[in-house]
C-alpha cells in the first residue's frame, strides 16, 4: 500500500486556516490593535511551513532533493498567502471598524513624528485610506513570500535528505 502524500495546496490551507482562526481570536479578543498579534502569525507562519517541508521529507522517506523541499515549503506559503489575503479583504467588509481604528492608530503615530505638521498627516492619512487594500494585500503579499522563502531554504537546508541517483533500480 503506498503512503499518502500531502499536496502543497492542502497543507497551505490548513495553515491559512490556523492564521485566519487566530485573527478572529486576535480581533474579538480586541488585541488586533497591538503589534504583537502580528507577529504571532508569522511565528506560526514560519513554524507551519517548517514542519510542512520537513514531514514532506519524511512522506518522501527522505528521497527527496534540496530543491523538491524548497518548492514545497514556497507553495505552502503561497497558497496560505492567497487565502489570507482573500480574507483579509472579506474581514475588512465584515468589520469596517478594524480599519478606522488602524487608520486612528496611524495618524497618532505619525503626529507623534516632530516633523509632521498635521496637514501633510491628512493628505497622507486620506491617500492611505484610499488605497488601504492595496497596502494591506502588498504587505500580506511581502512578508508571506519573504518568510515562505526563508523558512523553506532553512527547513530544505537542514532536513534529511537522501535522493536517489540515476543509476539506482527500484524493483
Amino acid at each position: 500500500m503506498k503512503k499518502k502524500i500531502s499536496s502543497p495546496v492542502t497543507v497551505g490551507i490548513v495553515l491559512s486556516l490556523i492564521l485566519v482562526v487566530l485573527s478572529i481570536v486576535i480581533y474579538f479578543a480586541g488585541l488586533y490593535t497591538q503589534t504583537w498579534g502580528q507577529y504571532i502569525g508569522f511565528v506560526i507562519l514560519f513554524a507551519g511551513v517548517l514542519w510542512a517541508v520537513f514531514n514532506h521529507g519524511k512522506e518522501r522517506d527522505h528521497e527527496v532533493t534540496f530543491g523538491n523541499l524548497f518548492s514545497f515549503g514556497f507553495k505552502v506559503a503561497a497558497v496560505a498567502a492567497c487565502i489570507v489575503i482573500l480574507y483579509t479583504l472579506l474581514s475588512g467588509l465584515i468589520f469596517p471598524e478594524m480599519k478606522e481604528k488602524i487608520m486612528e492608530i496611524a495618524r497618532q503615530k505619525a503626529l507623534e513624528n516632530p516633523n509632521a505638521n498635521s496637514e501633510q498627516v491628512e493628505k497622507g492619512m486620506e491617500f492611505f485610506s484610499k488605497n488601504y487594500n492595496l497596502f494591506i494585500i502588498i504587505g500580506i503579499v511581502f512578508w508571506y513570500l519573504l518568510i515562505g522563502i526563508v523558512t523553506s531554504l532553512i527547513g530544505a537546508a537542514i532536513a534529511k535528505k537522501n535522493p536517489p541517483t540515476p543509476f539506482d533500480q527500484k524493483a
